[in-house]
Formats: structure tokens, sequence, C-alpha cells
């Protein structure tokens, strides 16, 4: 999954003339996060990065900021609290993984991904979208 670009930028211009859509970016990351298959083709796609260290720059440098207002905006108050629960969850177990030997598998074996993994599709599952159906549309 690639990280997030200021779509609009110019070589010039240090200001985005658009903003990111975080919640897209947010999703993604956390579907990513939260599924093995997702993992493993991340590594089989991009071999030549530490996926260790990129599942964890991904979420704490690139995508997670939840002080910025247009980040916030993006997100409704419960949207916010629950990420600002994954994001402690993780950065508590964060130190627990264990080195990546070069292969994401490793952490696959990791009960403390484990759980991360567990609490990110949770977390997923509370920012999604509603189906039409669930907020009594038409089905």
């Amino acid at each position: 999954m690639p990280r997030p670009r200021h779509e609009g930028m110019s070589g010039k211009d240090p200001m985005p003339s658009q903003a990111p859509d975080w919640k897209r970016h947010v999703s993604e990351l956390l579907q990513l996060i939260a599924s093995e298959d997702g993992q493993l083709a991340y590594e089989r796609d991009v071999p030549y990065v530490d996926i260790r260290v990129e599942l964890l720059c991904m979420w704490f440098d690139d995508t997670y900021h939840p002080d910025d207002g247009l980040f916030a905006a993006c997100f409704t108050a419960d949207e916010r609290s629950a990420l600002a629960r994954f994001h402690a969850f993780y950065a508590e177990r964060r130190r627990g993984l264990p080195d990546s030997e070069g292969t994401v598998r490793t952490w696959l074996a990791s009960p403390v991904w484990r759980e991360i993994m567990k609490e990110a599709s949770a977390t997923l599952e509370m920012i999604r979208p509603q189906s039409s159906e669930s907020l009594g549309g038409a089905p």
C-alpha cells in the first residue's frame, strides 16, 4: 500500500491544493494491518522494504494525525475515539513484537501481532461507512 500523497502538489507549492482522503488512507492501512493475506502480498510486492518498519511507520508517522484539523474533520467523534484506542493499543504492544527477520511471517506467528491485527479489524468495523440497509435505506 503506498503512503498517502497530497494530491495537487507541485514542485514549487509546499501547500496541497486538495487535502488527502484520510478516511480512505486510515481504512486501507487498518485493512492491511488486519489482513494476513494483505501483509504477505505487500511483502511480496514490495520486497525491498522491511515490512516491520513499514507497518509501524505507516501508522505512527504517516497516517495517524489526530491533532491535524483536516484529519480530524474526516471522522466522527466516535470514530476519532476508536482510532485513539487503536493507536494506544498498538503503541503499548509494539515493543513486544519480535524482530521481523526479514519477513512478516515472524510477526504473523506472534500472539502480540495477532492481537494488534484483531484490534485493527475491530477498529476498521467502527469507521467503515454503514450500508444503506443499516441506515434504513433501500436494500
